[in-house]
């Protein structure tokens, strides 16, 4: 499974809204709190680390799905 996979998988979960890579979070209508849960699960499952500067770039689903990628490279 690629990063874009893992990630429209869990996103899935946390919206009913159709969604693309150029889809901006804030429109999927995921709040704060489950963005901080859905980035929480991926550090613990992959075990990498995210900054909270890295989480507050985060504006659309595929710079989530960029991050994971380069987190998962290294």
């Amino acid at each position: 499974m690629n990063a874009q996979e893992i990630i429209f998988k869990l996103l899935k979960c946390l919206t009913k809204t159709k969604f693309n890579l150029e889809s901006n979070i804030k429109d999927l209508n995921i709040d704060s709190l489950d963005l901080v849960v859905l980035i929480t699960d991926m550090e613990d499952k992959y075990n990498i680390s995210i900054t909270d500067e890295e989480l507050m770039k985060l504006k659309t689903v595929g710079d989530i799905v960029n991050l994971l990628e380069s987190k998962l490279e290294k």
